[in-house]
C-alpha cells in the first residue's frame, strides 16, 4: 500500500495484468510438455521473386493499409484527450476508449467468422468502411451526444477493417512464400503511414486548438479508402503480377 501511496493507483492497476500474463504461460508449459516434435521446414517457392517497389497494387495496397491502420493509431491516441478537452473525466474518457476497443476485438472475430462467405471482398470492406465514416462524423458535429455511438461505429469500423486489410493483400498471391513477402513490403509501408497520424493530429491541434480538424483528416482519408477499395475486384488481382 504504501508504494501505491508513494506512485499513485498506476502500478497497482498495471500490475494486475500480470496475471493473465503469468496463466497463460502456465497452459503453454502444461499444453507443450512433451509434445515436442522436429518440424521441417517448408520448401521454398521456386517462383521469381516478385518486385513489389515497381507495382502500382503493391503501394495501392500499402496505402490501404497504412491508411486504415492510421485510424487506429489516431484514436487511440488522440480520443480520450479529446473528451477530455470537452470537460469529460478522464476516467469516462478511458472507459469510453475501452468500450471503442471491446467493438474492436467482436468485429474482429466477426470478420474471422464470416469473411468465408465472401468471395468479393469489396462489400464488407465499404460496410467496414461506411461504419468508419460514420463514427467520424459523430466525432465532428455531436462529439458530446454521440459520444457512445461514435465509440461503437469506430470500434466496429475500426476493429473489422485491419484483418479485412490482411485478407484483402493475401488474396492477390496463391504461393505462400511470396504472399508473405507481399504481407510485409504492405505492412512495413503501411505502418510508417499509420505512425504519422498521430503526429498530424498533434499537428493540428496546436494549429487549431481543436481536434476536430483531425476527424475531419481522417474522414477524407477514409473517403480515399472507399476509392480505393472500389478498384479491388477479384478480378484484378492480376495486376499483381505486372
Amino acid at each position: 500500500m504504501a508504494i501505491v501511496a508513494g506512485h499513485g493507483r498506476w502500478p497497482l492497476a498495471l500490475s494486475i495484468w500480470a496475471l493473465p500474463a503469468l496463466l497463460a504461460f502456465m497452459l503453454w508449459l502444461k499444453a507443450t510438455k512433451g509434445k515436442a516434435t522436429l518440424i521441417q521446414s517448408a520448401p521454398s517457392s521456386h517462383l521469381p521473386k516478385r518486385n513489389f517497389w515497381r507495382n502500382q497494387r503493391a503501394w495501392e495496397l500499402m496505402l490501404f493499409f497504412g491508411i486504415g491502420t492510421g485510424a487506429y493509431t489516431l484514436v487511440l491516441a488522440w480520443l480520450p484527450p479529446f473528451y477530455t478537452s470537452l470537460g469529460w473525466q478522464p476516467s469516462a474518457a478511458g472507459f469510453l476508449l475501452g468500450g471503442l476497443t471491446l467493438a474492436e476485438v467482436i468485429a474482429g472475430l466477426a470478420v474471422s467468422a464470416w469473411i468465408g462467405k465472401f468471395n468479393d471482398r469489396r462489400l464488407p470492406l465499404f460496410t467496414v468502411l461506411i461504419l468508419l465514416i460514420a463514427g467520424l462524423a459523430c466525432l465532428i458535429f455531436a462529439p458530446l451526444s454521440l459520444a457512445l455511438p461514435a465509440s461503437l461505429l469506430l470500434g466496429l469500423g475500426i476493429g473489422a477493417l485491419f484483418p479485412l486489410s490482411l485478407i484483402l493483400t493475401l488474396d492477390h498471391i496463391e504461393d505462400p512464400a511470396q504472399a508473405g513477402m507481399l504481407t510485409a513490403f504492405v505492412q512495413g509501408g503501411g505502418y510508417m503511414i499509420a505512425s504519422g497520424m498521430p503526429l498530424l493530429a498533434g499537428v493540428l491541434r496546436d494549429q487549431f486548438s481543436d481536434l476536430t480538424h483531425a476527424w475531419i483528416a481522417m474522414l477524407l482519408g477514409a473517403v480515399l479508402l472507399l476509392i480505393l477499395c472500389a478498384r479491388f475486384s477479384p478480378a484484378s488481382y492480376r495486376q499483381i503480377d505486372r
